[in-house]
């Protein structure tokens, strides 16, 4: 490749602003400037290498022969790997090689820099990209001949790189203001996400705490008031006669099989004392006897030990969210036959639920809160879960994902509160 010596002038200068005005990113700068730029410097590759606001990383944007960094799938490498790490750092002023190929500059261990080879890049000239004296990356010129380029050629190489510095580093100032826009959005979203979860938490622990009081009030206080009574009629006649007694006996003892269902309810002590597994199942099974028609359940329980090692409150919002799930089937959905898959996969803690009733679809009404309650538990700890029709598109699919990660962080947390 021969050129005669050029001087890079005014109109050279004008014509690369001309080139970039307009642009709106990296990629675009590039393949505007090259055709302007190889009149002064002949090149088979063009690219520019911007590094990252910390100095740690580095990008390459580039045009002409096509290579691992793609201007379409940039590439991004630690400073410490690239091939002109002394460039970036401020170690040199410029680097040129006759023949990369052959070039020790370009050939240690781990090196970023089997592009170059594969590309069959060999003449190389890179100039620094500087603003207020400080390197934001290189403007980098390659040929596949051996020693197209001379140590005249890093004037002009520097003067194209002092027109182009500036303009690279407003397009990454912009970049990092809209990332930070960005981030603070995803972090008001998520904020809110939680806010709205939180209220949501305290709507389900209020009506709980007024379905136990209503219970309360219902049965287990109304059979206290006629026992009481009962008593006071004893007291004043004196009697003991037995057949007064047993009716009462009885009485006490329905009294403590309800207050034992509604304490199960607020509290599952299976859980908390034969693990996650039984808990489940002791669930089923209540659920099974007190539906108006015959339902079957299978439940694999194969791996639920992974569930205990979890935190005590991941755990019981796990259990919620089954017990919720369950009682749906039961309640609103008709459903002959509840299946339960309790183990791992995908890297976490995993759960199934699937019934064969009618399907969330066809009742919104009335299980739509029901979902709603499960989705906001799930967020609250990390979990993804996903409902979905049944294989045959009968009935409904549960599945809810926990991370092992998540777990693990949930687990520090809590024994860091404890």
């Amino acid at each position: 490749m021969q050129r005669s010596d050029l001087k890079i002038e005014m109109p050279e200068i004008l014509s690369i602003l001309n080139a970039i005005a307009g642009q709106l990113d990296f990629r675009s700068v590039i393949r505007a400037v090259s055709n302007e730029i190889k009149v002064l410097l002949p090149h088979d590759h063009l690219d520019v290498a911007v590094v990252s606001v910390d100095g740690a990383m580095v990008t390459a944007y580039e045009t002409g022969l096509h290579t691992e960094w793609d201007a379409e799938a940039t590439a991004s490498a630690p400073v410490a790997i690239s091939p002109i790490r002394d460039l970036l750092t401020g170690k040199v002023d410029y680097i040129i090689t006759d023949d990369a190929q052959d070039d020790p500059r370009f050939h240690f261990e781990g090196a970023f820099s089997h592009a170059i080879f594969a590309a069959g890049l060999r003449s190389r000239l890179h100039a620094p990209l500087k603003v207020e004296g400080r390197v934001i990356g290189a403007l980098s010129f390659s040929t596949q001949v051996v020693g197209t380029y001379r140590e005249s050629d890093v004037r002009q190489a520097r003067i194209v790189g002092d027109i182009l510095a500036p303009y690279f580093f407003a397009l990454q100032q912009s970049e990092l203001v809209r990332e930070r826009e960005l981030a603070k959005v995803e972090a008001e979203a998520r904020a809110e996400g939680l806010r709205t979860g939180a209220l949501h938490l305290t709507e389900e622990l209020e009506n709980a705490r007024q379905a136990i009081g209503m219970d309360l009030h219902d049965e287990t206080l109304a059979d206290l008031s006629r026992i009481a009574r009962s008593l006071r009629r004893l007291a004043a006649s004196r009697s003991l006669d037995g057949n007064e007694l047993t009716p009462l006996l009885e009485e006490v003892e329905h009294c403590v099989r309800e207050l034992r269902v509604i304490i199960d309810k607020a509290k599952p002590s299976v859980l908390q004392f034969f693990g996650f597994g039984q808990a489940v199942e002791s669930l089923l099974e209540r659920s099974v006897g007190t539906a108006p028609e015959s339902l079957e359940y299978s439940l694999d329980e194969a791996n639920a030990a992974i569930f205990d090692d979890l935190p005590p409150n991941t755990v019981v919002a796990l259990y919620r969210i089954v017990q919720e799930a369950i009682n749906n089937a039961v309640r609103h959905a008709d459903a002959r036959m509840i299946r339960v898959v309790l183990g791992s996969g995908a890297g976490g803690a995993r759960v199934v639920i699937e019934d064969d009733g009618q399907g969330f679809t066809q009742t919104p009404g009335r299980r739509s809160g029901g979902l709603s309650n499960m989705f906001t538990r799930a967020s609250l700890i990390g979990a993804d879960l996903r409902a979905s029709p049944s294989e045959g598109g009968k009935g409904t699919r549960l599945e809810l994902t926990l991370p092992l990660a998540k777990s693990g962080s949930l687990k520090e947390q809590a024994g860091a509160n404890a």
